[in-house]
């Protein structure tokens, strides 16, 4: 493998519960066609065959899910589907893939995306996922993503960045300051107003062999793990590999690589995504995806809304869903379950899963 080729993998182990009652367990939001025709990992790998080859197009998912993942993006080869022993967050997840390929080129680039994002401009994702392999190799730093701020968006993460970055292409580089985790709306609204702070988009494109350094630097419990897949994936036994894995995984902890790196590290870059990009976090957020009716009401499926306003209603069941003089409401119904709430509570539903998980008479409603 070139050390000039850029790899990307995509992080498939989300479970998706702000989407219930469609998403479950085992059809988890990246399953899912929230925004159109295709899943969103299927969507997310075709994108990125504008970035790469497909051949160097990777997908961590969970054990449970990589059957489902191979029948919704049936062009990937099956050896670069993943699963992982456990979910742990996504540290774990990027040592694994960074550890696997290490054992063929430390020197490949890696780009790490989620499979549950909506990105239109697919051309300019590409481009500005070269440009930054290309920094990543020149600087030997660890790129992150970040978009610029249209509004003072609270449930997104920030980024602070100040001196630019030279470079020649067209994608505009700065050296990260501070990441900020989901703040209140007065905070963002002040690191908006500042024009150095972008949204932490959870995308990451760095040199395998930087990321794993600094993983064994910042999160030594991993480091004997990492060490143990690259010498296992070099044997090229299955069995070796599997158990290496398992023994990662049994002594990482349970974080995501802002906090065990991102945050930590003293060389890290922004590129300066000018691409449009939602990480539809919630129904709330599929109202700008979905056609909307003369009072905004965003809808799929068979549904009646008679003075009602700025609703989001979906029906995946045989029937209708009619709605009557409500305002601001999210109904979604499937053939077992109705989910009601008010839009500005969209972010919660995952409290239903939770107490919904709790009981066994309704655990497989989530399941």
């Amino acid at each position: 493998m070139s050390n000039d080729t850029l790899n990307v993998c995509i992080m498939a182990g989300g479970k998706g519960e702000r989407f219930w009652p469609v998403s479950r367990a085992t059809q988890p939001k990246q399953l899912m066609n929230i925004v159109g025709a295709r899943s969103m990992i299927a969507e997310t790998v075709v994108r990125n065959q504008q970035v790469t080859s497909l051949a160097q197009v990777y997908v961590v998912t969970t054990q449970a899910q990589a059957g489902a993942v191979a029948v919704a993006a049936p062009e990937l080869a099956r050896a670069n589907i993943i699963g992982e022993p456990c979910g742990k967050n996504t540290a774990p997840c990027i040592g694994l893939i960074c550890a696997l390929l290490a054992a063929r080129d430390a020197d490949a680039v890696l780009a790490v995306v989620p499979a549950d994002h909506c990105i239109p401009d697919a051309a300019l994702y590409a481009q500005t996922l070269r440009d930054a392999a290309a920094v990543a190799r020149r600087e030997r730093a660890l790129l992150t993503i970040g978009i610029q701020p249209t509004f003072p968006e609270t449930g997104y993460g920030y980024i602070l960045a100040d001196a630019p970055v030279a470079f020649a292409g067209p994608t505009r580089f700065s050296r990260v300051t501070q990441f900020i985790e989901k703040p209140p709306q007065a905070r963002a609204e002040e690191l908006i107003a500042t024009g150095h702070a972008f949204w932490n988009a959870g995308m990451f494109v760095f040199r395998v062999a930087d990321m794993l350094a600094a993983l064994t630097t910042h999160v030594p419990a991993m480091a004997a793990g990492l060490a143990g897949v690259t010498a296992a994936a070099r044997t090229g036994n299955e069995h070796e590999v599997a158990a290496a894995m398992a023994a990662l995984y049994a002594a990482a902890p349970a974080i995501s690589i802002d906090y065990a790196v991102m945050e930590k590290a003293t060389n890290v870059i922004v590129a300066h995504g000018a691409f449009v990009w939602d990480d539809v976090g919630s129904w709330l957020a599929v109202a700008a995806h979905w056609p909307q009716d003369a009072h905004g009401n965003a809808t799929r499926g068979a549904v009646l809304a008679l003075d009602s306003a700025g609703c989001v209603l979906r029906n995946d069941a045989p029937g209708i869903v009619a709605v009557l003089g409500l305002q601001d409401v999210v109904v979604v119904r499937t053939a077992d379950a109705v989910l009601v709430c008010p839009k500005d509570r969209a972010q919660e539903v995952k409290k239903l899963v939770q107490a919904l998980q709790a009981a066994p008479a309704t655990r497989g409603l989530v399941e």
